[in-house]
C-alpha cells in the first residue's frame, strides 16, 4: 500500500488519538506514580457535635493504620466504610468500644484498633450512633492513594470534554446526540395509543383523585408525626420519609423518566382546589372561570410583575438557606408542609385555577426545570387538527373535564415547563388529538427567559453548596448551617450570604463571562450576547440533574436504615408495627457510593454538551462559529463536574 494511502488512513483516526493524548496528559497531571513504601500511621480521632477532628486523613495503599478514638461531649460512634470496623465512644474515657460487624461479635473496650489500608479511594468514617441533630451528616474522610475513582473520573471528564468537541468537528451533525430542538416528533412512542385500558383509566375521572387522596391521608398523618413525634430527625417519619425516600426518589425516577408525575398526584393543592372547584371527582361546568365564593373563587388574575419563575426561585432559595435546620427538625418540616396547605388553599379562593402551583410553588421550580430533561410529555398529536379547532375545549374545559389548571394552552405545548400532567387536558379534547408520549431525554432545550436560565443557575450552585455543608466532613460549616441550636449567627450569615450570592451573581456573571468570550470565538455576528447567555444555560439542566441525583444516593444508601426504622415507629413512641423499629443502622453498599456518582456525573455532562452542541448548530450555519460559541459554556460545565467529583470522590 502506497505510504500516502496509509498516512491518510491513519489520519481519519486523529480524533480517537486526541482522546487519548488528552485522557494521557490528564493521568501525568494527576501523579501517577510507584506506590509510596508501606508504613505505619498512627492517627487520633476526636469527636464532638457534628465533626471529627482530623476530618480527613491521608495514607498510602497499604499502610498500617493505628487508630486511637476520644469524644469531647457526648456518646458518638464511628463507623469506617470498606473495613469493617465500628465504635461507640465515650466521653470522659481513653479507651473506647470496638465491634467488627461482620462477624456480629459483641462491643468489648479497647485502648486502639489498627488496620490496612489495602484497597485506593476514598471512604468516610460516621457517626453510628445518634448524638444530635446533625447526627446523619456528621463524617470525615480516609483517602487511601492513589485514589483510582478520582482519578478514573478526572480522565473521564477529559475524555468526554474532548469527544464532544471531536464529534462537533468531524461530524457535526451528530454533535446534537440525542437532543432535539424544539421537541421533534421523531422517536416518540404514545403511550395512549398503545393500550386501550390505559387510556380509558387517564380519561376517567377518578383517575387523579385516586393518586391524590392517599397522598393527602399520608401527608397530614405526617403533619402530626412531625408536630407530635420524637424531635430527632433520624427517629421520625416525616424526615426520613419526606427528605431521605421522597427526594431520592423523585431526583433519580419521577422526573428524569415521568418529569411533572408528581404533580399528578401532589397533595398540596387538594383542599384549595376542592373549594374552588366546589366538587371532588365530578365536573362543574364554569366553577372554575366563576367570580364568586359561593360556585368557585374569585378568579383573580395573578400580577404580571409576579409571573415568571421569580418568585419560586427565590423561595425556593430560601427554603434551601434553612434546608439544614428543615430537613433534622420533624415539627419545622411540618409547619412548613401545613403553611404550604394553608397558603395554596388561600391562592385557590382568591386566585385562577393553580396559580399557587404555577407562580408560588417553591418545588415546582425545581421539577419545571429538570422536566425539560424528562423522557414523558403531553402533546397534540397532529398540530393541523389542533389549528383548526374551534371549541378550545382543553383550554376552557367540558361536561367531562377541566379546563387547564395549569393555565397553558395544550395545544401549543413544545416544553415540559408548565404542564402539570393533570390529564384533564386528554379528557377534555374533542378529537383525541393530545397524547401521552415517551421519548428521549433531554428532549427540550430551549430555554426563553431571565428568570428561567437563573433557575438553572440557582439549581446548579445549590447541589454544590448541599454537598459541602450536608456531605462534606467541615464540622464548621454545619455549624453555621444549623444555627438554631448552634447558636453562631454570623456563621450563618456568612453561610447564607456565600449560598445567595453564589446562586444569583457568581454563577451567572461566569456563565455570562463565557457567552461573551463564545460570542468573540463564534465572530459576533447577529447573535446578541443575551441569546448566548440564555439559550446555553439549558447545559445546566442534564448537568444539574445528574448532579442532584450524584448528590442523592448517599443519603438513601446510607440512611435507609432509618427510613425502615421510622416505618415500624413513625411518631418516635416506641412501636414496632413491621419489626424493623430497632435495626441497627447499617449502610447499604457504601463502598459502591463513588461508582455510581462517577458515571452519573459523566453521563450529565455527556448530556450537557450533546445538548450544547444542538443549540449551537440552530444559532450559527457554521461550524467553526458554533465550536467557538460554545467552548467556553463547555469548558464551565466541565469545571463543575471536576468540584463535584473533588466533593464526592476526591
Amino acid at each position: 500500500m502506497p505510504l500516502g494511502r496509509r498516512v491518510r488512513q491513519i489520519a481519519d483516526y486523529w480524533p480517537a488519538g486526541l482522546v487519548a493524548v488528552g485522557c494521557g496528559l490528564a493521568m501525568l497531571a494527576l501523579g501517577v506514580h510507584d506506590p509510596a513504601p508501606a508504613t505505619t500511621r498512627e492517627v487520633s480521632i476526636v469527636a464532638r457535635q457534628y465533626g471529627f477532628t482530623p476530618n480527613r486523613i491521608l495514607v498510602d495503599a497499604g499502610d498500617v493504620v493505628e487508630l486511637r478514638l476520644a469524644s469531647l461531649d457526648v456518646v458518638h460512634g464511628f463507623f469506617l466504610e470498606g473495613h469493617d470496623i465500628e465504635a461507640e465512644i465515650r466521653p470522659g474515657k481513653l479507651g473506647f468500644r470496638l465491634r467488627r460487624p461482620s462477624t456480629g461479635e459483641d462491643f468489648h473496650d479497647v485502648e486502639e484498633v489498627s488496620f490496612v489500608a489495602r484497597r485506593p479511594g476514598k471512604y468516610r468514617y460516621r457517626c453510628s450512633v445518634t448524638c444530635g441533630t446533625l447526627h446523619p451528616f456528621m463524617q470525615g474522610e480516609l483517602v487511601v492513594r492513589p485514589n483510582i475513582p478520582y482519578r478514573a473520573g478526572v480522565v473521564g471528564t477529559w475524555g468526554v470534554a474532548l469527544s464532544a468537541l471531536v464529534l462537533m468537528i468531524v461530524h457535526p451533525r451528530r454533535g446534537g446526540g440525542w437532543a432535539e430542538i424544539g421537541g421533534g416528533t421523531s422517536k416518540r412512542i404514545d403511550l395512549l395509543a398503545g393500550s386501550a385500558r390505559f387510556q380509558r383509566l387517564v380519561k376517567s375521572r377518578w383517575f387523579q383523585f385516586a393518586l391524590v387522596v392517599p397522598n393527602v391521608v399520608i401527608l397530614l398523618f405526617f403533619i402530626v408525626a412531625g408536630l407530635l413525634g420524637s424531635p430527632i430527625g433520624n427517629r421520625n417519619i416525616i424526615v426520613t420519609v419526606v427528605w431521605i425516600l421522597w427526594w431520592f426518589l423523585l431526583i433519580t425516577v419521577l422526573v428524569p423518566l415521568g418529569g411533572r408525575v408528581w404533580c399528578l398526584a401532589c397533595p398540596l393543592p387538594f383542599f384549595g382546589e376542592w373549594f374552588s372547584r366546589r366538587r371532588l371527582v365530578t365536573v362543574q361546568p364554569g366553577a372554575d372561570r366563576s367570580e364568586s365564593l359561593r360556585s368557585g373563587s374569585l378568579n383573580r388574575t395573578w400580577p404580571r410583575r409576579l409571573s415568571g419563575m421569580w418568585v419560586q426561585g427565590f423561595l425556593f432559595l430560601l427554603m434551601c438557606t434553612m434546608s439544614t435546620i428543615l430537613v433534622t427538625r420533624p415539627a419545622l418540616t411540618a409547619a412548613v408542609l401545613g403553611a404550604m396547605l394553608a397558603v395554596a388553599l388561600v391562592i385557590h379562593a382568591v386566585f385562577r385555577r393553580r396559580t399557587f402551583c404555577r407562580y408560588l410553588c417553591p418545588l415546582n421550580s425545581w421539577i419545571s426545570l429538570y422536566s425539560m430533561a424528562a423522557m414523558t410529555e403531553i402533546r397534540s398529536r397532529d398540530p393541523a387538527v389542533c389549528a383548526s379547532c374551534e371549541d378550545h375545549s382543553c383550554v376552557l374545559g367540558t361536561s367531562a373535564a377541566w379546563g387547564c389548571p395549569w393555565l397553558v394552552n395544550p395545544s401549543k405545548l413544545s416544553r415540559n415547563n408548565y404542564c402539570g400532567l393533570c390529564m384533564e387536558c386528554i379528557k377534555a379534547c374533542p378529537n383525541d388529538n393530545l397524547g401521552l408520549r415517551a421519548r428521549p431525554f433531554c428532549s427540550d432545550t430551549v430555554i426563553h427567559r431571565y428568570d428561567e436560565a437563573w433557575m438553572a443557575f440557582i439549581m446548579i450552585t445549590l447541589v454544590i453548596a448541599y454537598s459541602i455543608t450536608l456531605l462534606g466532613p467541615w464540622a464548621t460549616v454545619k455549624e453555621w448551617a444549623n444555627v438554631t441550636e448552634m447558636g453562631n449567627w454570623g456563621g450563618f450569615a456568612i453561610h447564607s450570604v456565600a449560598v445567595w450570592f453564589a446562586s444569583l451573581v457568581a454563577m451567572p456573571a461566569l456563565w455570562y463571562a463565557a457567552a461573551l468570550i463564545g460570542r468573540a470565538l463564534g465572530g459576533g455576528g447577529d447573535v446578541r450576547p443575551k441569546e448566548i447567555f440564555v439559550r446555553y444555560s439549558y447545559a445546566l439542566v442534564p448537568l444539574g440533574l445528574a448532579a442532584w441525583a450524584a448528590f442523592s444516593f448517599p443519603l438513601i444508601m446510607v440512611n435507609f436504615s432509618h427510613v425502615t426504622s421510622s416505618l415500624s415507629d413513625p411518631l418516635g413512641w416506641g412501636w414496632d408495627l413491621f419489626g424493623t423499629a430497632n435495626a441497627v443502622w447499617r449502610p447499604l453498599w457504601p463502598d459502591w457510593i463513588p461508582y455510581l456518582q462517577i458515571p452519573l456525573l459523566l453521563l450529565g455532562l455527556a448530556a450537557a454538551l450533546s445538548s450544547g452542541a444542538a443549540i449551537a448548530r440552530s444559532l450559527y450555519s457554521s461550524r467553526r462559529a458554533a465550536i467557538g460559541s460554545l467552548l467556553p459554556h463547555g469548558v464551565v460545565c466541565s469545571a463543575i463536574t471536576l468540584v463535584l467529583l473533588r466533593l464526592y470522590v476526591g
